[in-house]
């Protein structure tokens, strides 16, 4: 390597989705003069939403308002404001026309896979795919997100004898046209994810024969919701209120007299069950699991309660000829996993075959979106361990096991941070034990879990990957090193995703510029760990995978504003408070009050 070979830049942006171009501008607009510098694997922006992911049919799982930036509304669709859908293609020039406005198109290196990422002097290096330019970033802002590498089956892998297309979920978009074809009648879908019941879907609006295969030891298939609840409320605004974030137990929600009449007493936790026991209902009528057709094998795994828990993950239904069409005669759906494709045939586990296939589509999860690291790298940022397979698909991992970040301990080395092994600050076990307890007991509802009909040991709380980051961004290690180069972004998953993705990018931006001052050590450890122990309570096989927070945006908002100095409740009074949906509009301008703040602090103090 020479200095010929480096190109060095003050920050670094892996990714140009909602978070990679939420970060950007808000870095500038911080530091205008900054050299900042986004890499993307694809030709456009828009992460999901890229151009070359886009076909027909696909639609967000949220109404119009409910998914931009809160300074730039969405246009409508088609110009119609009585048009409640959001489309990929609609998402996809927003964001297009969101980069152009604020002249980041210039600054993103597209077509460019950063394959290894690690410290140096300057602060971070990183080597790019089919490329001899080294970048050397000052600070680094991972926004990968977690669809961005396709984990496909082992059998995918160069079969000799398979003669049909297998493809990923994420690749319907460049295939849609070739799928389209007459000669295509009869596909497999492989997959239990919300990209799986598209992806039938959309096949079955096609004309073809679907066979729809679902592992049979897995987490079974996910609860939908409709898009209104009895025709009047829509889902996901409901979702987005604050009486919500009551109905919906949140470790990062456990004050006020909310939370202790439906939380603390028996009573409102009765109230609590009933609520999400109809909404269960109301979704599975309209979803006709009780039809007496195929559909019924749809119906989510789970004892009671399934849109609560969501167990297998949630989907929103938005096109009003969903479930009709999933209840097509074109569609069998089987309970097995492919053991090897053959010519044309597809040859099941179970021994039953698919004969006469001619195209396969894998909804089957996504690899390691954090591969640019290596697992040194891994455990100091505190990502979890890849294990060489799907997300979907974990083994247990002992106390004892260095990829658990855990060990025990005793409770005065957790008071005080803990010298954990191998080098570590922190000493994880004694934190996660003490959490386990706490969520119980701040939250009983999550208490007791469901039971499930396939797989129980998914529960399992040694299989969960626990992600290490304070306020879902600041890796703890370095963070107690006074390493401040590094923040990973868009490791929750929420309803809100553009929203969240401002809000988080503004916080982990003032961490890196060193305008935070961050809580002790213990602090930041007890909370993620809590933060670990409820995800993983609340949300079950989806908790154990991921950082998920799918009805809880709002109170993830109020910590991060109360760090910031900021006002958090925006609305006009207190019945507006509890029961108005709060869309992204109603934050426009806190990056505004956030800078006035500093300003009127002098420019310079910490908040």
């Amino acid at each position: 390597m020479t200095s010929d070979n480096v190109e060095t830049v003050d920050v670094a942006i892996i990714g140009a989705g909602w978070y990679g171009l939420a970060s950007a501008r808000t870095f500038l607009r911080l530091r205008p003069d900054a050299n900042v510098l986004i890499i993307d694997s694809d030709s456009t922006v828009g992460g999901v939403w890229s151009k070359d992911r886009l076909y027909p049919n696909l639609v967000a799982q949220v109404r119009l308002g409910l998914f931009n930036y809160s300074d730039r509304p969405m246009p409508p669709n088609g110009g119609n404001p009585k048009d409640p859908r959001v489309t990929g293609e609609m998402i996809h020039n927003y964001m297009h026309e969101y980069a152009q406005e604020h002249d980041l198109l210039r600054r993103i290196r597209f077509n460019t896979f950063v394959t290894d990422a690690s410290q140096c002097p300057r602060g971070w290096r990183l080597i790019l795919r089919d490329s001899d330019v080294i970048i050397e970033a000052e600070k680094l802002l991972v926004a990968t997100g977690v669809t961005s590498i396709p984990y496909l089956p082992p059998f995918t892998e160069g079969p000799d004898d398979a003669s049909i297309p297998i493809i990923h979920s994420r690749d319907l978009g460049a295939s849609f046209e070739a799928i389209q074809d007459p000669a295509v009648r009869k596909v497999v879908v492989v997959g239990a994810a919300k990209s799986a019941y598209d992806a039938v879907y959309l096949m079955l609006s096609m004309g073809k024969q679907v066979t729809w295969v679902i592992r049979a030891d897995g987490a079974g298939p996910l609860a939908i919701l409709p898009f209104k609840v009895l025709g009047l409320i829509n889902s996901v605004a409901f979702a987005s209120t604050r009486l919500m974030t009551h109905l919906s137990p949140s470790i990062l929600n456990t004050r006020g007299p909310l939370y202790r009449m439906l939380q603390r007493n028996p009573l409102g936790r009765w109230v609590v069950g009933r609520f999400w026991s109809f909404l269960d209902y109301v979704s599975g009528v309209h979803a006709g699991y009780g039809d007496g057709d195929h559909v019924g094998g749809l119906k989510p795994e789970i004892d009671r309660q399934s849109v609560f828990w969501s167990h297998s993950g949630l989907g929103v239904v938005t096109l009003p000829d969903f479930w009709p069409t999933l209840h097509s005669q074109n569609l069998t759906i089987v309970r097995d996993e492919i053991r090897t494709i053959e010519a044309r045939d597809v040859h099941l586990k179970s021994g039953a075959s698919v004969a006469g296939v001619d195209y396969a589509v894998m909804c089957t999860g996504w690899g390691d979106h954090f591969a640019m690291f290596d697992a040194a790298h891994k455990e100091r940022i505190g990502l979890p361990a890849y294990t060489g397979r799907d997300l979907y698909s974990f083994p247990i991992v002992s106390p004892s096991s260095p990829s658990s970040s855990a060990s025990s301990s005793s409770s005065s080395s957790q008071q005080q941070g803990g010298a954990g092994k191998k080098g570590l600050v922190v000493d994880w076990g004694a934190y996660d034990e003490a959490a386990d307890k706490l969520v119980d007991e701040k939250l009983p509802f999550l208490a007791k879990p469901p039971g499930l009909k396939q797989s129980p040991d998914l529960l399992d709380a040694r299989r969960q990957k626990k992600w290490r980051l304070y306020r879902r961004a600041v890796p703890v290690e370095m963070a107690a090193k006074g390493d401040r180069s590094l923040a990973v972004l868009g490791q929750i998953h929420t309803v809100q995703t553009p929203l969240v993705a401002e809000v988080q990018s503004l916080w982990a931006i003032l961490y890196l510029l060193g305008e935070i001052k961050l809580p002790s050590v213990d602090e930041m450890a007890t909370e993620v760990a809590l933060w670990n122990a409820w995800t993983r309570k609340r949300y079950l096989n989806q908790g154990q995978k991921f950082p998920y927070s799918l009805y809880d945006f709002l109170p993830y908002i109020d910590s991060i504003f109360a760090d910031l100095g900021l006002k958090s409740r925006r609305k006009s009074n207190v019945v507006a408070e509890i029961l108005s949906p709060y869309e992204p509009r109603d934050f426009n301008g806190f990056v505004d009050e956030y800078l006035k703040k500093r300003g009127l602090n002098g420019g310079s103090d910490k908040v």
